[in-house]
């Protein structure tokens, strides 16, 4: 069996694994999944990508829009750097991008459009800082971030968009102790980042010229070791998972300065250890991936106030420890990444009242330690 180290988070500190725990990725072996084959990708697919920790590789689906089907593209996996935790993919779904946090990399990936394989970009992977934890790319697909834990800071890149090549866009913003996720407003016009180790959220104002992140205001606190952050599609509002506690903080983005202002109500009950935090497109619908209860916790959200009221069948059970919870484009799916089970479940969204129900043929089997997904379509 071979050694491995992995960084987990409790409820106050992080420590670190040799050992391959078989009592969590073991199960891959084993564990009941579907696999599908694809031949063909045009224009308008939709993509889910699997940043799988404990294989260093990365697998690719299409995603069959009419069921929720997750179909794996010829090659996948593909081989990443060590460590793998965060994936993201240009708006336009042409370059797809991977933090290593075991290498202190970003790999970097092109879409073939015709056959759905990955190749390498050119120059990849491309260095990172110390112990990288999360990447994202702007809406505009001109730069990419990635939050570096040991450094506290965040890198900015400029992204080529003929070639998909990352080149360091300047001095690196400092953030708090442990940053984890880095995300920008889908206006662009902002960046947060969630500080571990610091119990805070930073927000900053993004340079539309240089991408350059200029911190908006003082870090806000949040409940203990907030995690995963994400914004509403409106950009009035951020989430954050909060790991060492049970709950999600929810603050108001102030729309000029991009300052942080606690929601009435805040932080709101989740499950045990919640991970990851997403919203469907149409700002209705909040989803919590709970690592330490094995499901999904599902939410209607107020879209004036920002509060969060949990939707009647709420939790979803999901397999074994997920990390990471994400809604395709349109709406219909939520995807999430099994990390000891070595596989990633997949629910149908009810439009009227957000109710999860599985989807034919879930979970569909990933690599070992599946930890970060990303979803996209190809324009």
């Amino acid at each position: 069996m071979t050694l491995v180290r992995f960084r987990f988070y409790t409820s106050a500190v992080f420590f670190t694994l040799q050992t391959l725990a078989i009592a969590l990725f073991s199960l891959n072996a084993t564990a009941t999944g579907t696999v599908l084959r694809g031949k063909q990708v045009h224009p308008g697919m939709e993509f889910v990508y699997s940043a799988n920790q404990a294989a260093d590789d990365l697998s690719v689906y299409r995603v069959d829009k009419t069921s929720g089907r997750l179909i794996e593209v010829p090659g996948s996996p593909y081989k990443t750097g060590v460590f793998p935790v965060s994936v993201a993919v240009t708006p336009d779904g042409a370059f797809v991008y991977v933090a290593n946090q075991g290498a202190n990399s970003v790999s970097a990936f092109r879409l073939d459009r015709q056959s759905g394989r990955l190749t390498a970009v050119d120059g990849s992977p491309f260095a990172a800082g110390r112990y990288p934890d999360a990447i994202t790319v702007s809406p505009d697909g001109r730069f990419a971030y990635v939050t570096n834990e040991d450094d506290n800071n965040v890198s900015a890149y400029l992204i080529d968009h003929e070639s998909g090549k990352l080149t360091p866009g300047g001095e690196s913003a400092r953030t708090g102790d442990h940053p984890i996720s880095v995300i920008i407003s889908p206006n662009g016009r902002f960046a947060f980042v969630s500080n571990f180790n610091s119990n805070t959220v930073s927000s900053y104002q993004v340079n539309q010229k240089t991408g350059a992140l200029m911190p908006a205001g003082v870090p806000v606190p949040t409940d203990e070791n907030p995690i995963y952050v994400k914004v509403t599609p409106d950009n009035r509002f951020i989430f954050v998972a909060n790991y060492g506690a049970v709950t999600v903080s929810a603050f108001r983005v102030d729309r000029r300065s991009g300052a942080l202002a606690k929601v009435s109500g805040s932080p709101f009950l989740a499950g045990a250890k919640p991970y990851s935090v997403t919203v469907d497109g149409s700002g209705r619908f909040v989803y919590v991936a709970n690592w330490g209860s094995h499901d999904v916790s599902a939410f209607r959200l107020d879209s004036q106030a920002g509060t969060l009221k949990e939707i009647t069948g709420s939790p979803y059970k999901t397999e074994w420890y997920p990390y990471a919870v994400v809604v395709d484009p349109q709406s219909n799916y939520v995807y999430v990444a099994n990390n000891a089970s070595g596989n990633i479940s997949a629910y149908s969204i009810d439009h009227t009242s957000g109710r999860l129900s599985s989807v034919n043929g879930t979970p569909y089997l990933a690599d070992l330690g599946p930890y970060s997904l990303a979803i996209s379509a190809v324009r």
